[in-house]
Protein backbone atom coordinates (compact mmCIF):
# COMPACT_ATOMS: atom_id res chain seq x y z
CA UNK A 1 0.00 0.00 0.00
CA UNK A 2 2.76 2.43 0.92
CA UNK A 3 4.35 1.95 -2.51
CA UNK A 4 1.01 2.73 -4.17
CA UNK A 5 0.64 5.93 -2.13
CA UNK A 6 4.19 6.91 -2.98
CA UNK A 7 3.48 6.30 -6.67
CA UNK A 8 0.36 8.47 -6.51
CA UNK A 9 2.34 11.18 -4.72
CA UNK A 10 4.99 10.97 -7.42
CA UNK A 11 2.28 11.44 -10.06
CA UNK A 12 1.12 14.57 -8.26
CA UNK A 13 4.65 15.86 -7.81
CA UNK A 14 5.30 15.05 -11.47
CA UNK A 15 2.37 17.20 -12.53
CA UNK A 16 3.57 20.19 -10.52
CA UNK A 17 7.09 19.62 -11.78
CA UNK A 18 5.87 19.60 -15.38
CA UNK A 19 4.06 22.88 -14.88
CA UNK A 20 7.29 24.47 -13.62
CA UNK A 21 9.74 22.42 -15.67
CA UNK A 22 7.92 21.89 -18.95
CA UNK A 23 10.30 24.12 -20.86
CA UNK A 24 13.34 22.47 -19.29
CA UNK A 25 12.15 18.96 -20.17
CA UNK A 26 11.52 20.05 -23.76
CA UNK A 27 14.96 21.66 -23.99
CA UNK A 28 16.79 18.68 -22.50
CA UNK A 29 15.02 16.21 -24.80
CA UNK A 30 15.84 18.29 -27.86
CA UNK A 31 19.49 18.63 -26.83
CA UNK A 32 19.86 14.88 -26.20
CA UNK A 33 18.04 14.16 -29.45
CA UNK A 34 20.51 16.33 -31.38
CA UNK A 35 23.32 13.94 -30.41
CA UNK A 36 21.39 10.91 -31.69
CA UNK A 37 20.44 12.86 -34.81
CA UNK A 38 24.09 13.75 -35.43
CA UNK A 39 25.19 10.09 -35.21
CA UNK A 40 22.36 9.06 -37.57
CA UNK A 41 23.45 11.71 -40.08
CA UNK A 42 27.09 10.60 -39.95
CA UNK A 43 26.00 6.96 -40.35
CA UNK A 44 23.90 7.87 -43.40
CA UNK A 45 26.82 9.67 -45.05
CA UNK A 46 29.25 6.84 -44.32
CA UNK A 47 26.90 4.10 -45.57
CA UNK A 48 25.91 6.07 -48.69
CA UNK A 49 29.58 6.33 -49.69
CA UNK A 50 30.79 2.90 -48.61
CA UNK A 51 31.02 -0.51 -50.29
CA UNK A 52 27.43 -1.07 -49.15
CA UNK A 53 26.03 2.05 -50.82
CA UNK A 54 23.95 0.10 -53.37
CA UNK A 55 22.42 -2.18 -50.74
CA UNK A 56 21.85 0.86 -48.52
CA UNK A 57 19.97 2.67 -51.30
CA UNK A 58 17.99 -0.43 -52.30
CA UNK A 59 16.87 -0.99 -48.73
CA UNK A 60 14.99 2.32 -48.62
CA UNK A 61 13.14 1.35 -51.81
CA UNK A 62 11.94 -1.95 -50.36
CA UNK A 63 8.16 -2.17 -50.72
CA UNK A 64 6.25 -2.57 -47.47
CA UNK A 65 2.48 -2.72 -47.31
CA UNK A 66 -0.78 -4.16 -46.14
CA UNK A 67 -3.23 -6.43 -47.94
CA UNK A 68 -6.87 -7.01 -46.90
CA UNK A 69 -8.73 -9.02 -49.51
CA UNK A 70 -8.75 -6.91 -52.67
CA UNK A 71 -7.35 -3.90 -50.87
CA UNK A 72 -3.60 -3.47 -51.21
CA UNK A 73 -1.54 -0.56 -49.92
CA UNK A 74 2.19 -0.60 -50.72
CA UNK A 75 4.83 2.05 -50.02
CA UNK A 76 8.61 2.01 -50.05
CA UNK A 77 10.41 2.11 -46.70
CA UNK A 78 11.48 5.66 -47.54
CA UNK A 79 7.88 6.74 -48.14
CA UNK A 80 6.72 5.09 -44.92
CA UNK A 81 9.25 7.25 -43.08
CA UNK A 82 8.68 10.50 -45.01
CA UNK A 83 4.89 10.22 -45.26
CA UNK A 84 4.08 8.01 -42.27
CA UNK A 85 6.50 8.44 -39.39
CA UNK A 86 7.03 12.11 -40.23
CA UNK A 87 3.26 12.60 -39.97
CA UNK A 88 3.60 11.41 -36.36
CA UNK A 89 6.52 13.85 -35.92
CA UNK A 90 4.33 16.65 -37.24
CA UNK A 91 1.59 15.50 -34.87
CA UNK A 92 3.99 16.10 -31.97
CA UNK A 93 4.93 19.46 -33.50
CA UNK A 94 1.22 20.29 -33.63
CA UNK A 95 0.83 19.42 -29.95
CA UNK A 96 3.78 21.68 -29.12
CA UNK A 97 2.32 24.50 -31.19
CA UNK A 98 -1.08 24.19 -29.50
CA UNK A 99 0.52 24.14 -26.04
CA UNK A 100 2.67 27.17 -26.78
CA UNK A 101 -0.33 29.11 -28.13
CA UNK A 102 -2.51 28.22 -25.13
CA UNK A 103 -0.11 28.54 -22.20
CA UNK A 104 3.44 28.98 -23.52
CA UNK A 105 5.62 31.60 -25.11
CA UNK A 106 3.06 32.29 -27.86
CA UNK A 107 0.08 32.60 -25.50
CA UNK A 108 0.03 36.39 -25.25
CA UNK A 109 0.85 39.12 -27.73
CA UNK A 110 3.54 40.49 -25.43
CA UNK A 111 5.27 37.10 -25.16
CA UNK A 112 4.79 36.11 -28.77
CA UNK A 113 5.66 39.38 -30.53
CA UNK A 114 9.45 39.09 -30.56
CA UNK A 115 9.83 35.40 -31.58
CA UNK A 116 7.02 35.62 -34.16
CA UNK A 117 8.37 38.78 -35.79
CA UNK A 118 11.90 37.35 -35.71
CA UNK A 119 10.64 34.07 -37.22
CA UNK A 120 8.88 35.93 -40.05
CA UNK A 121 12.07 37.85 -40.80
CA UNK A 122 14.02 34.59 -40.59
CA UNK A 123 11.73 32.99 -43.17
CA UNK A 124 11.42 35.88 -45.63
CA UNK A 125 15.14 36.73 -45.74
CA UNK A 126 16.33 33.25 -46.84
CA UNK A 127 13.43 32.79 -49.28
CA UNK A 128 14.19 36.11 -51.01
CA UNK A 129 17.93 35.42 -51.26
CA UNK A 130 17.35 31.92 -52.65
CA UNK A 131 14.76 33.20 -55.13
CA UNK A 132 17.11 35.92 -56.40
CA UNK A 133 20.00 33.48 -56.93
CA UNK A 134 17.79 30.87 -58.64
CA UNK A 135 15.51 33.24 -60.52
CA UNK A 136 14.33 31.55 -63.73
CA UNK A 137 16.51 28.49 -63.11
CA UNK A 138 15.62 24.82 -62.79
CA UNK A 139 15.96 25.06 -59.01
CA UNK A 140 13.61 28.01 -58.56
CA UNK A 141 11.02 25.84 -56.81
CA UNK A 142 13.33 25.20 -53.85
CA UNK A 143 12.86 28.64 -52.28
CA UNK A 144 11.17 27.05 -49.24
CA UNK A 145 14.23 24.94 -48.35
CA UNK A 146 16.25 27.62 -46.47
CA UNK A 147 13.25 28.93 -44.52
CA UNK A 148 13.40 26.29 -41.76
CA UNK A 149 15.25 26.04 -38.43
CA UNK A 150 16.23 22.75 -36.78
CA UNK A 151 15.53 23.31 -33.09
CA UNK A 152 17.31 20.13 -31.94
CA UNK A 153 20.70 21.11 -33.34
CA UNK A 154 20.23 24.80 -32.47
CA UNK A 155 19.55 23.99 -28.82
CA UNK A 156 22.36 21.45 -28.88
CA UNK A 157 24.80 24.25 -29.73
CA UNK A 158 23.37 26.41 -26.93
CA UNK A 159 23.90 23.51 -24.51
CA UNK A 160 27.63 23.57 -25.30
CA UNK A 161 27.84 27.19 -24.12
CA UNK A 162 26.63 26.52 -20.58
CA UNK A 163 26.67 29.55 -18.29
CA UNK A 164 27.25 32.02 -21.10
CA UNK A 165 23.66 31.66 -22.23
CA UNK A 166 20.62 32.93 -20.26
CA UNK A 167 17.59 30.65 -20.15
CA UNK A 168 15.53 33.41 -21.75
CA UNK A 169 17.59 33.02 -24.95
CA UNK A 170 16.83 29.29 -25.06
CA UNK A 171 13.14 30.05 -24.59
CA UNK A 172 13.30 32.74 -27.30
CA UNK A 173 14.98 30.37 -29.76
CA UNK A 174 12.51 27.58 -28.97
CA UNK A 175 9.52 29.89 -29.50
CA UNK A 176 11.09 31.22 -32.70
CA UNK A 177 11.60 27.68 -34.01
CA UNK A 178 7.99 26.76 -33.21
CA UNK A 179 6.73 29.88 -35.02
CA UNK A 180 9.11 28.90 -37.82
CA UNK A 181 7.50 25.43 -37.90
CA UNK A 182 4.08 27.02 -38.33
CA UNK A 183 5.40 28.94 -41.33
CA UNK A 184 7.02 25.83 -42.81
CA UNK A 185 3.80 23.85 -42.41
CA UNK A 186 1.84 26.57 -44.23
CA UNK A 187 4.44 26.67 -47.01
CA UNK A 188 4.25 22.88 -47.46
CA UNK A 189 0.45 22.93 -47.48
CA UNK A 190 0.06 25.85 -49.90
CA UNK A 191 3.08 25.78 -52.21
CA UNK A 192 4.25 22.17 -52.28
CA UNK A 193 0.91 20.58 -53.10
CA UNK A 194 0.75 19.92 -56.84
CA UNK A 195 -2.70 18.40 -57.45
CA UNK A 196 -5.64 18.09 -55.07
CA UNK A 197 -8.17 15.27 -55.21
CA UNK A 198 -11.09 16.97 -53.55
CA UNK A 199 -13.08 13.85 -52.74
CA UNK A 200 -10.36 12.45 -50.50
CA UNK A 201 -9.69 15.87 -48.99
CA UNK A 202 -13.33 16.50 -48.13
CA UNK A 203 -13.61 13.12 -46.41
CA UNK A 204 -10.46 13.91 -44.43
CA UNK A 205 -11.83 17.32 -43.40
CA UNK A 206 -15.16 15.74 -42.39
CA UNK A 207 -13.30 13.32 -40.14
CA UNK A 208 -11.41 16.24 -38.61
CA UNK A 209 -14.80 17.71 -37.69
CA UNK A 210 -15.60 14.38 -36.03
CA UNK A 211 -12.42 14.75 -33.95
CA UNK A 212 -13.50 18.27 -32.98
CA UNK A 213 -16.85 16.82 -31.89
CA UNK A 214 -15.04 14.21 -29.76
CA UNK A 215 -13.11 17.05 -28.15
CA UNK A 216 -16.31 18.99 -27.42
CA UNK A 217 -17.84 15.84 -25.91
CA UNK A 218 -14.75 15.61 -23.65
CA UNK A 219 -13.65 12.23 -24.96
CA UNK A 220 -10.19 11.79 -23.41
CA UNK A 221 -9.17 8.29 -24.46
CA UNK A 222 -6.39 8.44 -27.09
CA UNK A 223 -7.80 5.42 -28.98
CA UNK A 224 -10.63 7.21 -30.89
CA UNK A 225 -8.27 10.02 -31.86
CA UNK A 226 -5.66 7.48 -33.03
CA UNK A 227 -8.17 5.51 -35.14
CA UNK A 228 -9.89 8.50 -36.74
CA UNK A 229 -6.56 10.34 -37.05
CA UNK A 230 -5.08 7.37 -38.93
CA UNK A 231 -7.97 7.49 -41.41
CA UNK A 232 -7.50 11.27 -41.78
CA UNK A 233 -3.83 10.61 -42.60
CA UNK A 234 -4.81 8.06 -45.26
CA UNK A 235 -7.30 10.50 -46.81
CA UNK A 236 -4.72 13.30 -46.94
CA UNK A 237 -2.14 10.90 -48.38
CA UNK A 238 -4.50 10.21 -51.29
CA UNK A 239 -5.73 13.81 -51.61
CA UNK A 240 -2.48 15.28 -52.90
CA UNK A 241 -2.03 17.45 -49.81
CA UNK A 242 1.07 16.18 -48.05
CA UNK A 243 0.13 13.61 -45.42
CA UNK A 244 2.20 15.29 -42.70
CA UNK A 245 -0.27 18.20 -42.68
CA UNK A 246 -2.84 15.72 -41.35
CA UNK A 247 -0.60 15.18 -38.32
CA UNK A 248 -0.68 18.86 -37.43
CA UNK A 249 -4.43 19.23 -37.95
CA UNK A 250 -5.23 16.14 -35.89
CA UNK A 251 -3.01 17.48 -33.09
CA UNK A 252 -5.05 20.68 -32.95
CA UNK A 253 -8.19 18.65 -32.12
CA UNK A 254 -6.67 16.98 -29.03
CA UNK A 255 -8.29 18.21 -25.78
CA UNK A 256 -6.12 20.64 -23.83
CA UNK A 257 -8.15 20.81 -20.62
CA UNK A 258 -7.94 18.34 -17.75
CA UNK A 259 -10.89 16.54 -16.15
CA UNK A 260 -9.86 17.72 -12.67
CA UNK A 261 -8.07 20.92 -11.69
CA UNK A 262 -4.81 20.39 -9.75
CA UNK A 263 -5.90 22.07 -6.52
CA UNK A 264 -9.25 20.27 -6.59
CA UNK A 265 -7.27 17.03 -6.79
CA UNK A 266 -5.08 18.15 -3.88
CA UNK A 267 -8.17 18.77 -1.70
CA UNK A 268 -9.70 15.44 -2.72
CA UNK A 269 -6.41 13.56 -2.17
CA UNK A 270 -6.01 15.11 1.29
CA UNK A 271 -9.39 13.73 2.30
CA UNK A 272 -8.41 10.30 1.02
CA UNK A 273 -5.11 10.44 2.89
CA UNK A 274 -6.99 11.41 6.05
CA UNK A 275 -9.23 8.36 5.52
CA UNK A 276 -6.15 6.14 5.23
CA UNK A 277 -4.73 7.61 8.45
CA UNK A 278 -8.04 7.16 10.29
CA UNK A 279 -8.23 3.47 9.30
CA UNK A 280 -4.66 2.69 10.31
CA UNK A 281 -4.15 -0.01 12.96
CA UNK A 282 -0.57 -0.07 14.30
CA UNK A 283 1.11 -3.41 13.74
CA UNK A 284 -1.22 -4.60 10.95
CA UNK A 285 0.42 -5.99 7.82
CA UNK A 286 -0.24 -4.02 4.63
CA UNK A 287 -2.21 -7.00 3.21
CA UNK A 288 -4.65 -6.81 6.16
CA UNK A 289 -5.88 -3.31 5.27
CA UNK A 290 -8.02 -3.63 2.11
CA UNK A 291 -9.86 -0.33 2.79
CA UNK A 292 -6.59 1.56 2.93
CA UNK A 293 -5.46 -0.19 -0.24
CA UNK A 294 -8.68 0.86 -1.96
CA UNK A 295 -8.17 4.52 -1.01
CA UNK A 296 -4.58 4.42 -2.26
CA UNK A 297 -5.68 2.92 -5.57
CA UNK A 298 -8.31 5.64 -5.95
CA UNK A 299 -5.62 8.30 -5.50
CA UNK A 300 -3.42 6.60 -8.05
CA UNK A 301 -6.24 6.28 -10.60
CA UNK A 302 -7.45 9.84 -10.12
CA UNK A 303 -3.99 11.41 -10.40
CA UNK A 304 -3.85 10.87 -14.18
CA UNK A 305 -6.89 13.09 -14.72
CA UNK A 306 -5.10 16.27 -13.61
CA UNK A 307 -3.17 16.15 -16.87
CA UNK A 308 -4.88 17.09 -20.12
CA UNK A 309 -4.85 14.53 -22.96
CA UNK A 310 -2.61 16.92 -24.89
CA UNK A 311 -0.03 16.82 -22.08
CA UNK A 312 -0.18 13.04 -21.76
CA UNK A 313 0.20 12.48 -25.50
CA UNK A 314 3.02 14.98 -25.89
CA UNK A 315 4.86 13.53 -22.90
CA UNK A 316 4.49 9.99 -24.29
CA UNK A 317 5.32 10.72 -27.94
CA UNK A 318 8.09 13.33 -27.64
CA UNK A 319 10.81 10.75 -26.82
CA UNK A 320 9.63 8.57 -29.73
CA UNK A 321 9.74 11.54 -32.08
CA UNK A 322 13.12 12.75 -30.84
CA UNK A 323 15.02 9.49 -30.48
CA UNK A 324 13.43 7.25 -33.14
CA UNK A 325 11.56 9.12 -35.89
CA UNK A 326 14.01 11.97 -36.54
CA UNK A 327 17.12 9.73 -36.50
CA UNK A 328 15.38 7.32 -38.92
CA UNK A 329 14.48 10.27 -41.14
CA UNK A 330 18.11 11.45 -41.11
CA UNK A 331 19.37 7.94 -41.82
CA UNK A 332 17.02 7.65 -44.81
CA UNK A 333 17.44 11.16 -46.22
CA UNK A 334 20.85 12.58 -45.26
CA UNK A 335 22.90 10.01 -47.18
CA UNK A 336 24.27 12.09 -50.04
CA UNK A 337 26.16 9.94 -52.55
CA UNK A 338 29.42 11.78 -53.19
CA UNK A 339 31.10 9.03 -55.19
CA UNK A 340 31.67 10.23 -58.75
CA UNK A 341 30.51 13.79 -58.03
CA UNK A 342 32.62 16.91 -58.39
CA UNK A 343 31.91 18.47 -55.01
CA UNK A 344 33.67 21.75 -55.78
CA UNK A 345 31.39 22.27 -58.78
CA UNK A 346 28.31 20.98 -56.99
CA UNK A 347 28.52 23.51 -54.14
CA UNK A 348 28.83 26.36 -56.65
CA UNK A 349 25.57 25.51 -58.40
CA UNK A 350 22.69 28.03 -57.95
CA UNK A 351 20.67 25.65 -55.74
CA UNK A 352 23.62 25.13 -53.39
CA UNK A 353 24.46 28.83 -53.29
CA UNK A 354 20.84 29.77 -52.71
CA UNK A 355 20.58 27.41 -49.75
CA UNK A 356 23.97 28.45 -48.32
CA UNK A 357 23.44 32.19 -48.51
CA UNK A 358 19.77 31.85 -47.65
CA UNK A 359 20.45 29.99 -44.40
CA UNK A 360 23.72 31.66 -43.39
CA UNK A 361 23.09 35.22 -44.53
CA UNK A 362 19.31 35.39 -44.81
CA UNK A 363 18.61 33.87 -41.40
CA UNK A 364 21.00 36.06 -39.41
CA UNK A 365 19.91 39.26 -41.16
CA UNK A 366 16.23 38.34 -41.17
CA UNK A 367 16.02 37.31 -37.50
CA UNK A 368 18.23 40.11 -36.14
CA UNK A 369 16.77 42.79 -38.39
CA UNK A 370 13.15 41.86 -37.69
CA UNK A 371 13.82 41.65 -33.93
CA UNK A 372 15.53 45.06 -34.00
CA UNK A 373 12.57 46.63 -35.81
CA UNK A 374 10.11 45.05 -33.35
CA UNK A 375 12.01 46.50 -30.38
CA UNK A 376 12.60 49.89 -32.04
CA UNK A 377 8.90 50.36 -32.78
CA UNK A 378 8.01 49.06 -29.28
CA UNK A 379 6.14 46.01 -30.54
CA UNK A 380 8.30 43.88 -28.25
CA UNK A 381 11.22 44.05 -25.86
CA UNK A 382 14.33 41.95 -25.37
CA UNK A 383 13.94 39.16 -22.79
CA UNK A 384 15.68 39.58 -19.46
CA UNK A 385 19.44 39.06 -19.74
CA UNK A 386 19.40 38.86 -23.56
CA UNK A 387 21.64 41.25 -25.51
CA UNK A 388 21.77 42.02 -29.21
CA UNK A 389 24.85 39.81 -29.46
CA UNK A 390 22.69 36.95 -28.17
CA UNK A 391 20.00 37.70 -30.77
CA UNK A 392 22.59 37.87 -33.55
CA UNK A 393 24.11 34.55 -32.43
CA UNK A 394 20.62 33.01 -32.33
CA UNK A 395 20.14 34.30 -35.89
CA UNK A 396 23.16 32.29 -36.96
CA UNK A 397 21.86 29.20 -35.18
CA UNK A 398 18.57 29.71 -37.03
CA UNK A 399 20.59 28.88 -40.15
CA UNK A 400 20.80 25.25 -39.03
CA UNK A 401 17.96 24.07 -41.26
CA UNK A 402 18.65 20.34 -41.42
CA UNK A 403 15.51 18.26 -40.63
CA UNK A 404 12.84 20.54 -42.07
CA UNK A 405 15.12 21.74 -44.87
CA UNK A 406 15.85 18.14 -45.89
CA UNK A 407 12.13 17.41 -45.73
CA UNK A 408 11.19 20.36 -47.96
CA UNK A 409 14.03 19.57 -50.38
CA UNK A 410 12.45 16.14 -50.87
CA UNK A 411 9.20 17.85 -51.84
CA UNK A 412 10.82 20.46 -54.08
CA UNK A 413 13.21 18.12 -55.91
CA UNK A 414 11.97 14.55 -56.12
CA UNK A 415 15.06 12.99 -57.73
CA UNK A 416 18.29 13.73 -59.53
CA UNK A 417 21.24 16.04 -59.13
CA UNK A 418 19.19 18.91 -57.72
CA UNK A 419 18.32 16.86 -54.65
CA UNK A 420 21.99 15.93 -54.14
CA UNK A 421 22.94 19.61 -54.46
CA UNK A 422 20.29 20.57 -51.92
CA UNK A 423 21.22 17.87 -49.40
CA UNK A 424 24.94 18.61 -49.60
CA UNK A 425 24.32 22.35 -49.24
CA UNK A 426 22.04 21.78 -46.23
CA UNK A 427 24.67 19.64 -44.48
CA UNK A 428 27.53 22.07 -45.14
CA UNK A 429 25.45 25.10 -44.25
CA UNK A 430 24.21 23.58 -41.01
CA UNK A 431 27.81 23.03 -39.90
CA UNK A 432 28.84 26.59 -40.88
CA UNK A 433 25.80 28.18 -39.23
CA UNK A 434 26.21 26.13 -36.07
CA UNK A 435 29.92 26.93 -35.79
CA UNK A 436 29.32 30.62 -36.52
CA UNK A 437 26.58 30.87 -33.91
CA UNK A 438 28.74 29.04 -31.36
CA UNK A 439 31.72 31.38 -31.85
CA UNK A 440 29.56 34.51 -31.67
CA UNK A 441 27.83 33.39 -28.47
CA UNK A 442 31.08 32.00 -27.06
CA UNK A 443 32.42 35.55 -27.03
CA UNK A 444 29.50 36.81 -24.95
CA UNK A 445 30.30 37.43 -21.27
CA UNK A 446 28.90 34.90 -18.77
CA UNK A 447 25.47 35.87 -17.51
CA UNK A 448 24.34 36.33 -13.95
CA UNK A 449 23.56 33.03 -12.21
CA UNK A 450 19.97 34.16 -11.58
CA UNK A 451 19.37 34.17 -15.34
CA UNK A 452 20.35 30.54 -15.82
CA UNK A 453 17.92 27.63 -15.90
CA UNK A 454 17.88 26.77 -12.19
CA UNK A 455 14.33 27.98 -11.97
CA UNK A 456 13.37 25.54 -14.70
CA UNK A 457 15.30 22.48 -13.64
CA UNK A 458 15.23 22.48 -9.87
CA UNK A 459 13.52 19.62 -8.10
CA UNK A 460 10.19 20.27 -6.47
CA UNK A 461 10.17 19.75 -2.74
CA UNK A 462 7.67 17.00 -1.91
CA UNK A 463 6.09 19.23 0.70
CA UNK A 464 5.28 21.80 -2.01
CA UNK A 465 3.15 19.25 -3.87
CA UNK A 466 0.39 19.44 -1.27
CA UNK A 467 1.08 22.93 0.01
Amino acid sequence: MSSTIRKAARNLRGFHAKVREGSAEFLHLEVSGSIVLLFATIAALVLANSFWHEAFAEFWHTEIGLTFGHFEFQQSALHWIDDGLMALFFFVVGLEIKREILVGELSTLRKAALPIVAAIGGMLGPAVIYALINRGGVGAGGWGIPMATDIAFALGVLALLGSRIPTSLKVFLSALAIADDIGAILVIAVFYTSQIFWGWLLVGLALLLLLVFLNIMRVESPLPYAIVGGIVWFCFLNSGVHATIAGVLVALTIPASSRMQPMAFVDWARRKIDEIAAMDVPGDHVLQTPDQQHCAQEIQAQARWIQAPLQRMEHSLLPLSTFVILPLFALANAGVVLIGLNISELILEPVSLGIFFGLVLGKQLGITGAAWLAVKFKLAELPKGVTWRHIYGAGWLGGIGFTMSLFISGLAFRTGVLQSEAKLAILITSVVAGLGGYLILRGAPPVDASLLDDDLTGELDPAEAVA
